[in-house]
């Protein structure tokens, strides 16, 4: 990369910057190739049609020569003999005909494959059922949803809970309220819940299905059958299964037929594919018809959610892109991680980029690490080792750096929530330290999430219990125990089941009572703000008094401790629950490790594989699931402890790739094929650019030398901190610290106070260089080695001594010129 040189403006906002991001539609043909399959095959692969309603969903699947799989559901011809058995939709919709049996013979250019058929109870008329059918056509129809009737005030006086959680009370609102008129007994075609959604009368939800469809005769012959609700004889749902669960689908390929079963209580299995409700992780260019029939517009690797009642499952689908000149370039893998993250690149047709150069790989090393540059005689001893395994050395050296504990405590600091407002002035100091010194020690993170839950007594005196002061009651904590440690977001299930996971209010308030009697006793409070109630200056004492428990309050229940997805614990008559809670958490529930994995990696590589970090659930599943086990067993395997995890990372080879794209992972995020590009932290750029320049910044009531990594507090480190993205540590979520672009960034980087006084200070890189009677190249090759860990390129040397050269004053053209690479992507970004 070539840096220009100009002179740096005297007036922040005389220069200025846009970025324009241009949207290009992109249409992918759907044609495929010629060839014939090699093999095919039926999902599922025996049939059976019970009652005059049945109907079942097919799925085929083509296995070709070069090892592609692609689906022909809808390509296939179908023939059923004897032909008065069944009919077949074009689409694979199988229902019955006469009682009897037979097969289905499905060929595909010429190759073929039978599929046995029986038609059982062709003249039994199943009623249509509330519980099975009716909920589960509202929820798929969206009537149901946060933005239509699900509404906490609903819409137009018509009130669903949220996705069916409360069939009864829906029951009621369709049948009772509104004088009957939503559901007509006497002329089902009249009731509103029939002419709103099929467009026949106004509706301000627009149309939802069409008249004469399946949809409108399910509610139709409900209506018909007494509009009942059938709790005590519908069978329960045990049972969702989804196919595919996974696929790769051959190049030009963007179509696959889905095929949804539901297994009841009594034994039965039913398709349910036209039922089920579809949610789509990239709905910008893949859409999931009615009948669960996945299109893509262009290549993409998505995830279906498939729901259908209270049953959940996924279909991670990837449509390769036509690459026929593809050849997969061999790379030998360095550990573990380079064996699963190619292993699925392999599969996806996509090359990873070449490997990062040395300087590039020594800067990223030292940023992600320890959090900061490495100084130019450290550039210079890198360069210079010509010994074996230069780079794996080099991550064992910073590993023991003291300043990998001030880093990573500066990450479980915005987790944590170490903020003034809650912790004191004193308190976020001693809570800051207690946990630099965790990682100095390099606990194992299970032990560190066990002191911190059980920790009790002054906030001063034991740090952990600061835990305590941020999270202060039991729903809070709940929420911060399953974001942090856990990876889930509970905050859903505080007024409703979770829409998008298995959580229930009951599971949420079951583990809040945990927390139910934990209480705090203010030692003393020297609020700044005396307005603000919520200000606590001062020592508090954690303790416990009373049992552990909560209430629910839609139920008005009283709930005991409970571990999300575990039992209840036997406490006795022992008030303090949170011994139990850390042990589940830490010993018994896998969910611990996998969710710190994942965080480390997201640390390390700059993006989860399962991404939101914190949002693990069955419809957010992980990009390369091998890879994410095989990491948790690392961890595991080495008592969760961090620095083994950190450079079994930084050794593999997909860490050390370079962030060049080449042309087949161009648009590739999740599959980690070429290192992320991202800005420095903000904490890491101040000092950054004190280090380049050899002039740390100095921060109020602070010990001198203390570095912007290690200020303990939220409010800490001026206007040059919020303006690039430090967290105000209110949530608990890595989101909080932002990485977005600015016009205060511009600002601050163009003429800030913090940028001006590294340059234009005396005693500063610059001015000792000049002292010491340095030569002008010299100069240069110091000023790229501590900012950019990197020797200038002739062009680079010849440019800035250029500008020198034309100045009546060379010392503010050294300075333009440092202020030209300060203010290049190369250095402001981590590559």
């Amino acid at each position: 990369m070539t840096i220009s040189i100009r002179r740096r403006p005297d007036l922040a906002g005389q220069a200025g910057s846009a970025v324009v991001l241009i949207l290009v539609g992109l249409v992918a043909s759907t044609a495929l190739a010629e060839s014939p399959p090699s093999r095919i095959r039926v999902e599922p692969s025996q049939i059976e049609l019970s009652g005059s309603q049945a109907r079942q969903q097919v799925a085929v699947t083509g296995e070709f020569a070069d090892g592609t799989i692609r689906d022909l559901t809808h390509s296939a011809d179908y023939q059923v003999e004897p032909p008065s058995l069944a009919q077949v939709t074009p689409s694979g919709v199988i229902r019955p005909g006469a009682e009897g049996t037979g097969r289905i013979r499905v060929i595909v250019d010429g190759r073929q494959i039978d599929v046995s058929l029986s038609v059982v109870h062709r003249d039994v008329v199943r009623p249509v059922s509330y519980r099975l059918d009716v909920v589960a056509l509202l929820a798929k129809a969206g009537c149901n949803m946060g933005a239509c009737h699900g509404n906490l005030n609903g819409k137009g006086g018509f009130r669903l809970s949220l996705r069916g959680d409360d069939p009864r009370a829906d029951w009621l609102a369709l049948t009772r309220d509104a004088l009957g008129r939503r559901t007509d007994l006497v002329d089902p075609p009249k009731s509103l819940i029939v002419q709103k959604p099929t467009g026949r009368l106004s509706h301000e939800g627009g149309q939802r299905f069409p008249s004469g469809s399946t949809e409108e005769q399910v509610l139709l012959g409900w209506i018909a059958g007494g509009a009942r609700d059938d709790l005590n004889s519908a069978p329960r749902l045990t049972r969702l299964d989804v196919y595919p669960t996974e696929r790769i689908a051959a190049p030009k390929a963007l179509r696959q037929q889905l095929v949804v079963t539901a297994e009841f209580s009594d034994g039965t299995r039913r398709d349910v594919t036209r039922l089920a409700s579809y949610d789509i992780s990239d709905p910008t260019c893949v859409a999931v018809s009615v009948d669960g029939t996945v299109e893509a517009a262009r290549p993409v690797e998505t995830t279906i959610a498939v729901r259908y009642l209270g049953g959940r499952g996924i279909s991670r689908l990837a449509f390769l892109a036509d690459r026929p000149d593809f050849t997969w370039r061999e790379v030998a893998p360095e550990n573990v991680v380079d064996t699963h993250a190619f292993q699925k690149l392999k599969a996806l047709r996509i090359n990873p980029s070449d490997p990062a150069g040395d300087p590039v790989f020594l800067r990223r090393a030292y940023l992600d690490a320890v959090g900061r540059l490495p100084t130019p005689g450290e550039a210079r001893a890198f360069a210079a080792d010509r010994g074996t395994d230069q780079r794996g050395r080099l991550v064992d050296r910073l590993l023991a750096l003291p300043e990998f504990a001030d880093f990573w405590a500066l990450k479980w600091a915005d987790l944590l929530r170490n903020e003034e407002k809650t912790m004191g002035e004193k308190g976020v100091w001693v809570f800051q330290r207690w946990l630099r010194d965790q990682f100095a020690a390099d606990l194992p993170l299970d032990e560190f999430a066990r002191r911190i839950l059980t920790a009790k007594g002054s906030t001063y005196a034991n740090p952990p219990a600061s835990f305590y002061r941020t999270n202060r009651d039991p729903m809070t904590a709940a929420e911060t125990v399953g974001q942090v440690f856990l990876g889930v977001r509970l905050q859903c299930a505080r007024c409703h089941n979770h829409p998008f996971d298995v959580w229930t209010q009951d599971d949420y308030f079951g583990l809040a009572a945990y927390f139910g009697n934990v209480q705090r006793k203010e030692l003393h409070n020297e609020r700044r703000d005396m307005l603000d109630k919520h200000e606590i200056n001062g020592d508090e004492v954690i303790y416990l008094a009373g049992q552990p428990e909560t209430v629910q309050p839609r139920t008005g229940m009283t709930m005991e401790p409970k571990a999300l997805g575990g039992p209840k614990p036997d406490l006795g008559k022992d008030p303090d629950a949170l011994d139990d809670l850390a042990a589940w958490l830490t010993r018994d529930n896998p969910q611990f490790a996998r969710n710190l994995t994942n965080r480390i990696w997201f640390h390390l590589m700059g993006r989860g594989i399962v991404e939101p970090v914190d949002d693990f659930r069955d419809s957010n599943p992980p990009s390369n699931p091998k890879l994410l086990d095989a990491l948790t067993a690392e961890f595991v395997a080495n008592g969760t402890r961090l620095r083994p995890l950190v450079a079994l990372i930084m050794k593999s080879k997909t860490y050390q790739l370079s962030a060049t794209p080449n042309p087949t992972n161009l648009d590739d995020e999740a599959n980690f094929a070429r290192a992320q590009v991202r800005l420095l932290p903000a904490e890491v750029l101040l000092d950054a650019i004190g280090q380049a320049l050899g002039t740390p910044e100095r921060f109020e009531r602070t010990p001198v030398g203390m570095t912007a990594v290690q200020l303990p507090g939220a409010r800490m480190g001026g206007q040059f901190l919020k303006a690039f993205g430090k967290p105000d540590r209110l949530l608990t979520c890595e989101c909080e610290r932002s990485e977005a672009t600015t016009l205060a960034q511009a600002f601050q980087l163009i003429n800030g106070d913090a940028v001006r006084r590294a340059l234009e200070a005396q005693d500063n890189r610059i001015g000792e260089l000049m002292q010491s009677g340095a030569s002008e190249a010299t100069i240069v090759t110091e000023i790229y080695l501590a900012a950019l860990s990197r020797e200038p390129t002739a062009i680079e040397r010849d440019a800035m001594l250029a500008h020198v050269h034309a100045s009546k004053n060379p010392r503010k053209a050294w300075e333009d010129a440092c202020w030209a690479v300060l203010n290049s992507k190369e250095f402001l970004l981590r590559h």
